[in-house]
């Protein structure tokens, strides 16, 4: 892959790339092809799981990403890197899920499975626009996890007040995104640009909500986006329309980036 670009910009989905029917809109992704036009590297940075990312690179044509929140990251067909949760670790927390009454959805690279189905699980997938995974509460034994992330409607500090060895992220009404603790999209970020020889060129960060504040905080230029929570906002060196008003081409546009 070529490393002569003249920078990255990397791009939350839900909220940010996104519309409220979770999809690309025209005019995003046209701007997302200007932006490959002008030798910038578009990439995905989410706490989706890779095969939950298909309506945005189907428009845009990115191929590289940092998904579950830093914990997989992917340029083109290579795996650059992955960290998966200690399984003895867990076990523990979706012991706990259960014991809450709340559901697990396991988080593979390619895979994704429920521990549960509840009234709140169906809702949150069609909210999100995602097919319902299947239920398999003992997939997460044998298998390489990533991430998970809780269903709950609870604040995550119910989970982070019990296991300081992971990061809770509330990342909507009804979800938790769950990492080991060193982990972050700003980690994933680190290991990309050092992966691409692109760690001396300046990055551009868009996002709005919790999970970006680490990538918005590390980016030379941190782009919240209108509709992003106010802790985004202050991270940032400049505050873009909503995502569903132009946010993404007025915040490329006003550091001539396309």
């Amino acid at each position: 892959m070529q490393n002569n670009y003249r920078g990255t910009v990397f791009f939350d989905l839900d909220g940010t790339l996104l519309n409220a029917h979770s999809q690309v809109d025209d005019s995003v992704a046209q701007a997302v092809h200007k932006l490959k036009e002008n030798n910038y590297l578009p990439v995905i940075s989410t706490g989706r799981s890779p095969i939950e990312i298909d309506a945005a690179t189907r428009t845009t044509g990115i191929d590289t990403y940092i998904t579950l929140n830093g914990a997989f990251v992917q340029s083109q067909d290579k795996v650059i890197y992955q960290n998966n949760i200690d399984p003895e670790l867990l076990d523990r927390v979706i012991t706990q899920a259960t014991e809450f009454g709340d559901a697990v959805n396991v988080l593979a690279p390619h895979e994704s499975y429920l521990t549960a189905m509840n009234p709140s699980v169906k809702h949150f997938f069609e909210n999100v626009s995602l097919s319902l995974p299947e239920v398999n509460p003992g997939y997460y034994k044998n298998h390489d996890i990533p991430m998970i992330f809780i269903i709950s409607d609870d604040p995550s500090e119910k989970y982070q007040n019990l296991f300081d060895e992971l990061h809770f992220y509330k990342t909507g009404q009804h979800s938790i995104d769950t990492v080991e603790k060193h982990i972050s999209k700003m980690s994933g970020i680190k290991h990309l640009l050092k992966e691409l020889q692109l760690e001396d060129k300046p990055v551009y960060a868009f996002g709005d909500g919790t999970n970006d504040v680490p990538m918005i905080n590390f980016a030379d230029y941190g782009i919240a986006m209108g509709n992003g929570i106010q802790t985004v906002k202050d991270a940032a060196t400049y505050v873009t329309t909503e995502n569903v008003n132009g946010g993404i081409v007025n915040g490329l546009k006003h550091f001539n980036l396309i």
